[in-house]
């Protein structure tokens, strides 16, 4: 099925992670993954279409899955920690539900306005994380729209990369990038840019 609208992309995305119920590494990486993208284009929409209690009910399984998703990375955790944290959030995920969103008209417009403002404020990204997260940010919402290109390529790269640093953290928490990041900055801009200027549906930028 083609997705043509924002908001089928985030109900598709929240309906996959409700079927996921185990809390097994693979599924807690694959939950938080389609979480992201529903809260990428529920946080973009507002406040053309607005609920706070969902925004904020879902940062907060983002943010528990978050937390088991690095103690699978790391490796530092007890069983029965992770464990009480995993299953809380199932039990919060379940709560969304009642979270899948109508049909909110000009959404394909508001999404577009979104990736502009992202691509404008990538050029004062001077910290690795906030360059990643704004990576993955476009990446979503351009899924949304059907414009996809190397933008996904580099968000995963940036991803196993921000992996790999906390892996070698030593279960401090502390994670240093130790790399230049003018390189991601670059191929940020110059893709971001491609998808702005490739696609023929928003002409007013």
């Amino acid at each position: 099925m083609k997705i043509s609208r924002p908001e089928e992309y985030a109900n598709l995305n929240l309906k996959k992670s409700l079927k996921i119920r185990g809390i097994s590494i693979e599924e807690i990486h694959d939950k938080r993954v389609y979480i992201r993208k529903y809260f990428d284009i529920l946080s973009a929409l507002n406040p053309v279409y607005e609920d706070i209690q969902c925004l904020a009910l879902t940062k907060d399984v983002i943010s528990d899955l978050g937390k088991v998703r690095d103690m699978d990375i790391t490796g530092c955790y007890n069983k029965k920690g992770r464990e009480e944290i995993a299953l809380r959030a199932i039990r919060k995920a379940d709560k969304l539900k009642n979270c899948f969103l109508p049909k909110v008209y000009g959404s394909r417009l508001v999404v577009f306005n979104n990736i502009l403002r992202l691509y404008n404020e990538l050029r004062n990204c001077e910290e690795f994380h906030q360059l990643r997260k704004n990576v993955r940010i476009i990446r979503n919402l351009a899924e949304s729209l059907n414009f996809n290109n190397e933008i996904k390529e580099l968000a995963k790269e940036m991803g196993d990369l921000r992996d790999e640093a906390l892996r070698k953290t030593n279960c401090l928490g502390i994670i240093n990038y130790s790399f230049n990041i003018d390189e991601y900055r670059r191929r940020a801009i110059e893709y971001t840019l491609k998808i702005i200027l490739q696609q023929d549906e928003f002409h007013h930028y």
